[in-house]
């Protein structure tokens, strides 16, 4: 009775294909636009200043902050088909893959050369809303539907 019962559960945990992608996309759109009214308010606030080139590559502006968030959703789409795909427990294994890439995306904004701890915090709480947002839309939107009466 329990390997069925470890069967169904299982079996609940699986993606259902037709609604990955569409559920992808929409964790891309709700973390880049979530993560955009942080930027602006950060902004507004002067916690993002414009100075700050981070990489080499410039400072942290909006456009950057969306498209970093959309990508880190369709990433996240495609670890979590990958986990499904491999992993018998994959709602499971993928929240906790989730939560060790958070963890370690907590470290880059210290690096940043001469960022004032608001342009810090404001940047990890991007991180956390996308981790929140994608993997809440990920592992219960695309998850299949609990059979009937179960």
């Amino acid at each position: 009775m329990e390997s069925v019962q470890n069967a169904l559960v299982s079996d609940e945990e699986r993606v259902e294909w037709g609604r990955l992608v569409p559920v992808g996309l929409l964790a891309a759109l709700v973390a880049a636009v979530a993560n955009a009214v942080v930027y602006l308010v950060a902004a507004s606030a002067g916690a993002m200043p414009q100075e700050i080139v981070v990489n080499g590559q410039g400072p942290i502006t909006l456009p950057v902050v969306a498209a970093l968030s959309a990508q880190g959703a369709v990433a996240a789409t495609i670890v979590y088909a990958l986990i499904d795909r491999f992993a018998r427990r994959p709602v499971r294994v993928f929240r906790v893959v989730a939560a060790v890439v958070l963890v370690l995306s907590l470290v880059p904004p210290f690096t940043i050369t001469g960022a004032p701890i608001s342009m810090i915090l404001a940047l990890e709480l991007m991180h956390v809303i996308a981790a929140v947002v994608i993997v809440g839309l990920l592992t219960t939107m695309a998850r299949r539907a609990k059979p009937a009466g179960a």
